[in-house]
């Protein structure tokens, strides 16, 4: 292998190696290469803004204009440019050093961090197989490349299986949402509620999950796409609440880019659902689903979703009446997500539901917001992958059709929902973490027997595969 042997080359060799190691010691993004399909994306400043990277850029350009033998300017417009999302540059740069460095492997690995950055698998996989085969590559970078091989492998295959399930204890403080007063004003007189009836803690376990297939078809801009979710939790105290659950969902995913939208799908998606309580069928739903995803900016996205189902509900043991809240749903969201930095994003979210029942006091028509953000961080303990921490804030106006006249017989219910919900991700792997949740739930409704406040904490291991 032929290099240069001049001090700019040498001193251009220890660099390369240095940020290559720093690019390859991260974790291969999960889900999110594979997302952007612009030429940037969402910058990775670190602790520097980036107007002070674009204020060192722009002398480093015209130092490399004026000598574009200067390796070392070259160099560090190129690490710049990748700071802050400017692959493209960071590419193009990184490219013409080869003319003064050819086949130098370190410069090869940090072009193939690039490409997959930018989703360029099979050039991305060009660049890393050439650095392993031209040796003089430390093991614990060739360990990373194969690593990201493996990744492009499972992206570039046209059919993909992933999936998550999580596993643990949780407990609530009013597990059955019941009001926190015994005693309850119904049409103007006062009832003293049983025991079950008001607010009562408990612990149980659970376990959640879900699959999702995704196959690229020969058709260009088709894939198709289907779903599977579950979850089951058993009380140790209060049975009647025990749930099973499982949702699946199936249809194309089309790729508007071939119309001239470019970074947009749009998927159409056949629903279906059940739901047993203490054992017993409690609900089973059909329906379809609209979902629009449009990647507006490199750190900007709009997501839009429309549904309707028909609820078909069924009473249980201690639930005799559920049949009454049979009938159409509808539900729509919009949601905006903004990469404010490389490790934290904020997503709001707008939503809106409409329930048809049999009966007017069970129909109901919800309006409501969501705003959340999440936070990656060095881990607090050891040195393995970065800590994730979630924080989510809801507020819901919901208002039904017509008073229940066993409650109140001259007023409908109107209720106020606000939660908040902080979640903590520890991994211990890559596809391994402990999750832990604290959230707290409070209801305000002009029916007393309908107010309440519940505080639930968990902890469990989750897995991704």
């Amino acid at each position: 292998m032929l290099l240069p042997k001049s001090r700019e080359a040498l001193s251009l060799r220890a660099r390369l190696f240095s940020l290559t190691v720093s690019a390859l010691s991260l974790a291969i993004p999960a889900g999110q290469a594979a997302s952007q399909q612009s030429q940037n994306v969402s910058p990775r400043t670190g602790s520097a803004s980036l107007s002070e990277i674009e204020a060192k850029r722009q002398p480093l350009f015209e130092r490399m204009m004026a000598a574009p033998d200067d390796l070392d300017a070259a160099f560090d417009y190129a690490a710049l440019s990748s700071q802050a999302g400017d692959l493209e540059g960071a590419i193009s740069t990184l490219e013409r050093m080869l003319i003064y460095a050819p086949g130098l492997p370190r410069l090869q690995l940090e072009l193939g961090v690039l490409y997959y950055r930018l989703g360029a698998y099979e050039t991305a996989r060009q660049y890393f197989n050439g650095a392993k085969t031209s040796g003089d590559v430390p093991p614990e970078v060739s360990a990373k490349v194969d690593q990201y091989l493996a990744a492009i492998d499972q992206r570039s295959a046209p059919s993909q299986l992933s999936g998550t399930v999580r596993t643990g204890l949780r407990y609530q403080s009013n597990a059955n949402a019941g009001p926190g007063n015994s005693t309850v004003t119904l049409n103007g007189l006062s009832y003293t509620l049983d025991g079950l009836s008001v607010a009562g803690e408990d612990v149980n376990g659970f376990i959640n999950g879900g699959l999702r297939y995704r196959h690229d078809t020969d058709i260009q801009g088709l894939s198709l796409e289907a779903g599977l979710s579950g979850y089951a939790a058993g009380y140790r105290n209060r049975d009647t609440l025990n749930t099973a659950a499982v949702e699946a969902y199936a249809g194309p995913v089309f790729d508007l880019g071939r119309f001239g939208l470019d970074d947009r799908t749009l998927s159409i998606l056949l629903t279906t659902s059940g739901v047993l309580l203490e054992g017993d069928r409690y609900l089973a739903s059909v329906g379809v689903s609209t979902n629009l995803d449009w990647q507006v900016t490199p750190v900007d996205s709009l997501s839009a979703s429309l549904q309707y189902r028909y609820e078909d509900f069924s009473n249980t043991k201690s639930r005799q009446t559920a049949d009454l809240q049979s009938g159409n749903r509808f539900d729509g969201q919009l949601s905006w997500a903004h990469n404010v930095t490389e490790d934290f994003s904020l997503t709001g979210r707008i939503l809106a539901t409409r329930r048809d029942a049999e009966v007017g006091y069970l129909s109901a028509t919800e309006l409501g917001g969501a705003i959340s953000g999440t936070y990656r961080h060095a881990a607090l303990i050891g040195d393995g992958p970065a800590w994730i921490l979630g924080l989510e804030a809801a507020v819901v106006g919901r208002g039904y059709d017509d008073p229940d006249r066993m409650i109140n017989a001259a007023e409908s219910q109107r209720d106020t929902e606000f939660s908040l919900n902080l979640r903590q991700i520890v991994p211990f792997t890559e596809r391994v973490a402990l999750v832990s949740e604290a959230g707290y739930r409070k209801v305000w409704s002009n029916y007393d027997i309908k107010s309440f406040d519940n505080i639930s904490l968990s902890i469990g291991i989750q897995s991704i595969f």
